[in-house]
């Protein structure tokens, strides 16, 4: 079966709606249909396509002759123990179809960033995993995993090779509760091209999870690298009523799949 390519307006909308998030366009207008086009080689049919999604988000929204402005108060769908549940299954699900190579495990500082995701102390002691995922033997992501020391010391490199991470957590005893992530574009660097067969500064879809256990206690955070032409990250939405909300859906289901 041939390679599925991921569409042109969902690279595009992953890019701006990363940009929204971060504040790139505070609260003021996005740039036009047109000059939007021009800058992604795109048509203004996907561009359109695009603003349809963010603001079915809530990220944004349209006034008639004036443009297109960040939501002040974007829509946050309320994330529910059956939907976190059905995330995480769908994630254990995953690592059940797919084969893993284990590049690293150390034990190290955390840094800030580490620091800020587990809710620990900045050079606590954590344990970083490095894999590559394949499936069917072709490669399919560059994964970047931290635990605290006192869950990731017990980890082999036997076990990280047969069993998904988070069944190994399940087996130590963590009951896990639900899980958080991000979404973002990523250029490939001259260290993860090789491992996914892919160029320098290709682009890579870029996941950034937090797992936290049923008491809320931080237990994984993962930074993962995929190549978008064999993951999707799948959404089933229902809009959230009717007057003024009838343009916004909010997100009932989760799921993350792979490409053929």
């Amino acid at each position: 079966m041939s390679e599925a390519v991921v569409p042109l307006y969902h690279q595009i909308y992953v890019v701006l709606r990363q940009q929204i998030v971060e504040g790139r366009f505070g609260q003021g207008p996005l740039p036009g249909e047109i000059d939007l086009a021009k800058q992604f080689h795109a048509s203004r049919v996907t561009m359109r396509r695009v603003f349809d999604r963010l603001v079915q988000e809530g990220l944004v929204r349209r006034h008639r002759g004036l443009g297109t402005f960040v939501n002040p108060h974007p829509v946050k769908p309320q994330v529910t123990e059956e939907r976190a549940t059905s995330l995480l299954g769908a994630i254990i699900d995953m690592g059940e179809k797919t084969a893993v190579k284990v590049i690293s495990i150390d034990e190290v500082h955390a840094t800030p960033e580490v620091a800020e995701a587990l809710q620990i102390q900045v050079g606590d002691p954590v344990v970083k995993v490095v894999r590559v995922r394949h499936y069917k033997s072709r490669p399919l992501s560059y994964i970047t995993v931290y635990l605290p020391a006192s869950l990731g010391r017990s980890l082999t490199r036997k076990d990280l090779e047969t069993t998904p991470m988070l069944r190994l957590l399940e087996s130590a005893g963590v009951e896990l509760g639900r899980a958080s992530q991000v979404l973002t574009a990523r250029l490939a660097d001259v260290v993860v091209a090789p491992l996914l067969d892919v160029p320098v500064g290709g682009a890579l879809l870029a996941v950034r999870r937090v797992v936290l256990d049923k008491s809320g206690r931080p237990v994984q955070l993962l930074l993962g690298q995929y190549r978008p032409d064999r993951y999707e990250y799948r959404m089933e939405l229902s809009p959230m009523g009717g007057g003024d909300s009838a343009n916004v859906w909010v997100e009932n289901e989760t799921r993350t799949g792979l490409r053929d």
